[in-house]
């Protein structure tokens, strides 16, 4: 949880005079401080909302939102950003209930608590490539955690497709993937729980 004193550090930031806004995507590689890190072209904002997938006892639900100016501080560098976060619901295909945490998705002040979280920004050339996406079209990339086996390192890639003229409504297509450098306790389960390495379609709720 933050603490009163990040709400202490959070009023001195923004009285200082180092209040240089620039687009979130420049952030990687070049992290200054005192700069806000600002999702300029709404790639955050636009997967604000609940989307669900859908496939006979198969169900992936996930709450999204946005937190604009979130305080991050370490070393001697702080500096603030908008940031992805959310919680979801996910049956398997034998129909059991793996997660369900929706219920928390206002539970925490620290908004690095939720299961969902982060805001990379990924052009279409970044890996993996998206071969179908506009040359100008972004992705975003957050982390996802399953709580009963927090040691994996799971990341979540979103991109967003808005409703078509066909009549296609809007929605998202997710696809989780797990790093290859996690490392599993000794006498801890092994097995992945989530729909890893697939493409989901979900629809806006």
């Amino acid at each position: 949880m933050k603490t009163p004193i990040y709400i202490i550090l959070l009023f001195l930031f923004s009285m200082s005079t180092c209040k240089a806004q620039v687009p979130l995507i420049e952030k990687y590689g070049n992290i200054t401080n005192g700069i806000y890190y600002q999702d300029t072209n709404n790639d955050l904002g636009k997967l604000e909302g609940v989307w669900l997938f859908e496939n006979n006892n198969e169900i992936l639900k996930i709450q999204l939102m946005k937190k604009e100016q979130d305080l991050v501080s370490y070393s001697n560098v702080s500096y603030l950003e908008d940031v992805l976060y959310g919680e979801y619901q996910y049956v398997n295909a034998n129909n059991v209930q793996v997660v369900n945490t929706l219920s928390n998705i206002f539970a925490y002040t620290d908004v690095s608590e939720h299961l969902i979280y982060g805001n990379y920004i990924m052009e279409a050339t970044h890996v993996p490539v998206c071969n179908d996406c506009l040359p100008d079209e972004r992705r975003v990339e957050v982390s996802i955690q399953d709580p009963a086996r927090d040691y994996f390192d799971y990341n979540m890639i979103i991109r967003h497709v808005p409703a078509q003229q066909s009549g296609t409504p809007e929605h998202i297509i997710v696809r989780i993937k797990m790093s290859d450098m996690g490392l599993y306790p000794e006498g801890q389960p092994t097995d992945d729980r989530l729909p890893l390495r697939r493409e989901l379609i979900l629809y806006k709720q």
